[in-house]
């Protein structure tokens, strides 16, 4: 695998996660709400989940284990994290009933496929051919990312007064 693009992940998703702490100083109170905890828990693990499966095939390519188990130890690893995932779309179809302005349908329809999407990668990258997986791997990374991104927009611009 051709590792040496997966930096530039890291680094964006080091950015993304970052600014859940700037966030955080600045507008610090006593607790946040409902929809900004889950918002920042989904800032954070997005960007932290794409942070640590682009650094973790340095790890498994470097070691001595076969290409074969390497692939599949990041398959599973991206399939748990996109699964963790499905948690914060429960979450938001909650909230949506009591804060629509924060969750409308439009943003929840795009959050759920842009899981979904990031889910249907990973489980290609156990499933495809051994040629084909660093595709379907990158690919998730990129949705996790634009997931992380669209969060951060939404945190900087929407909030609830």
């Amino acid at each position: 695998m051709n590792i040496d693009g997966l930096g530039a992940i890291a680094e964006v998703a080091i950015g993304l996660a970052g600014f859940s702490g700037v966030f955080v100083a600045l507008t610090r109170t006593d607790s946040f709400a409902p929809p900004e905890q889950v918002r920042l828990s989904f800032l954070l693990y997005t960007s932290l989940g794409a942070l640590f499966l682009s650094l973790i095939p340095h790890a498994l390519f470097t070691a001595s284990l076969s290409e074969v188990v390497a692939w599949r130890v990041l398959g599973i690893l991206a399939v748990l994290h996109a699964a963790g995932l499905l948690g914060f779309l429960s979450k938001a179809l909650s909230l949506k009933v009591d804060y629509p302005d924060i969750f409308p349908t439009r943003l929840v329809a795009v959050q759920g496929s842009q899981i979904f999407v990031t889910l249907a990668f990973a489980v290609c990258v156990l499933a495809v051919p051994l040629r084909h997986k660093q595709s379907f791997f990158i690919g998730a990374l990129i949705v996790l990312l634009a997931q992380a991104a669209l969060v951060f927009v939404r945190l900087l611009f929407f909030r609830r007064s």
